[in-house]
């Protein structure tokens, strides 16, 4: 009878066993089967582009990205422009990116085909062909995104957020390719991080982007923040060795004028003094001052959990997108913390990040799943795949988001982001001018984040524009073009 007993215990210790690994096994194929399909490590799909004829590639309108030719070379785009502008969202065949190439090759080259469209291909004896795919991206939208970019390094992200499509993703320095041979044998030469893209990948010092993540945290943490005023008197002076926040009453300059060695200063633009403000305002004019103080109040450990609340230190699993999230490290001094708080010190954020943050103000606190795939035609021509809209995250509450666009709407109609404006639409944003070398002639990295508030274009874009300048004088302007040419040609 223990026996008995016995064997039925251990019988059902294994029967959990073995149902707590297949769950495991179903999250882990979830979570991450995009990374592990797209690999170039993946020698099934390796094998698989010798076999099949793979399926064309279309954008959002039916303009052919990529198509195979009878001897089975893959043919781009006849305009290089086209091809350089839309490469990072097309990929490549040697695996080196991680465009629609690798990420829907389960549909061009025909993983997906049941076994009867299988056995008629054995049976006829012809090569076997992939599905067509059509991508969300509007080429000529992102042809015309990619040419404001020229002479300089950058990336622009353009997203429905209604949807989550990616309606335009484009960066800066690009790859042709059509070109993938020469490059490997020496005939063209790639810029550095030209195989990156900056969109998705690129991780970037966010400046006073990162306000929108601070003002949050003042949200949640700060009882009746919004109705309390804070006063700007000018830089915020700390001890460099500790990073001690001093007291107002403390002169950090000689008799001369000069900066004493033992004080560091945290200053807004132009060592501007900007008053009393409420936090809307503070935002609006992108104050360093209220900010950095409000990021002392609220404290790192607060700071930090909203951070992560919005997607910080952990991880972006999308379906059909592989992208890096933000990080947020421990600030270990009132400097370093104040610094956090204003975009600076450690902090990192992507683009598609940054982007799905504001996706989610502007959509009421909800991010919308990121979408690049459209569609997916079979060999007879029938769509069996169509664009589904998914929420990716709740990052925010309602109130926290109506807050946020009030901010936002601010920022564009009579702050910092007033070259964001689009004729005719509402236009709401946040600039950014991130600090990245303390060389005396280096430029800031010039940010843009924002969107159009509108049922009929509901169009979210960021843009990162390196070593350039100033959000609003470089970025902004930049963003305001896209959204109007986005609306003009309705990107739907």
């Amino acid at each position: 009878m223990n026996t008995r007993r016995n064997i039925k215990g251990m019988l059902a210790v294994f029967v959990a066993l073995f149902l707590l690994l297949a769950g495991y096994l179903v999250y882990i194929v979830g979570a991450y089967g995009t990374y592990w399909f797209a690999s170039p490590y993946n020698t099934r799909v390796t094998k698989q582009k010798n076999a099949v004829q793979a399926g064309t590639i279309f954008d959002r309108r039916g303009f052919v990205l990529a198509t195979t030719n009878e001897a089975g070379e893959r043919n781009y785009a006849a305009d290089e422009s086209m091809r350089l502008a839309t490469a990072h969202v097309i990929g490549d065949t040697t695996g080196q990116t991680l465009g629609a190439e690798a990420l829907f090759a389960k549909y061009l080259l025909g993983f997906d085909q049941d076994l009867g469209e299988q056995l008629s291909y054995l049976v006829s004896g012809k090569q076997r062909t992939g599905a067509d795919i059509m991508l969300t991206a509007d080429a000529a939208l992102s042809e015309y995104a990619y040419s404001l970019l020229e002479g300089n390094n950058g990336a622009i992200l353009l997203m429905n957020y209604k949807t989550g499509e990616v309606l335009a993703c484009t960066a800066r320095p690009g790859f042709d390719p059509a070109r993938m041979k020469d490059y490997a044998t020496g005939g063209y030469t790639l810029a550095e991080g030209s195989m990156v893209n900056r969109a998705t990948m690129g991780r970037y010092t966010p400046g006073s982007t990162f306000k929108i993540v601070t003002a949050i945290a003042a949200l949640r943490y700060l009882p009746n923040v919004q109705s309390r005023t804070f006063l700007c008197s000018g830089p915020l002076v700390f001890e460099k060795e500790s990073g001690t926040l001093v007291n107002d009453d403390v002169n950090p300059y000689d008799e001369t004028g000069t900066l004493r060695e033992e004080y560091i200063l945290l200053r807004d633009h132009e060592d501007a003094r900007h008053g009393e403000l409420t936090l809307e305002e503070a935002f609006i004019h992108s104050c360093n001052h209220v900010f950095a103080q409000l990021a002392l109040e609220i404290g790192e450990t607060n700071l930090r959990k909203t951070a992560e609340s919005l997607g910080f230190n952990g991880e972006l699993l999308f379906d059909e997108l592989v992208a890096y999230p933000g990080t947020y490290s421990d600030a270990e001094t009132d400097f370093e913390l104040a610094w956090s708080g204003v975009g600076q010190h450690t902090d990192i954020i992507t683009p598609v990040h940054l982007c799905l943050i504001t996706c989610a103000i502007a959509n009421g606190g909800a991010a919308m799943e990121p979408k690049l795939l459209k569609g997916v035609s079979g060999t007879a021509g029938i769509e069996y795949k169509s664009l589904a809209p998914e929420e990716y995250e709740a990052f925010l509450k309602g109130n926290e988001a109506e807050f946020l666009a009030a901010c936002m709407r601010g920022v564009v109609q009579r702050g910092t982001g007033t070259r964001a404006a689009v004729d005719g639409y509402t236009v709401c944003g946040k600039t950014g001018t991130a600090e990245v070398s303390s060389a005396k002639n280096a430029r800031a990295h010039a940010w843009f984040t924002g969107y159009i508030d509108s049922d009929a274009h509901p169009y979210a874009i960021t843009v990162i524009v390196e070593q350039a300048g100033g959000g609003g004088t470089v970025a902004a302007p930049i963003a305001s073009k896209v959204l109007e040419r986005a609306v003009k040609t309705k990107a739907e």
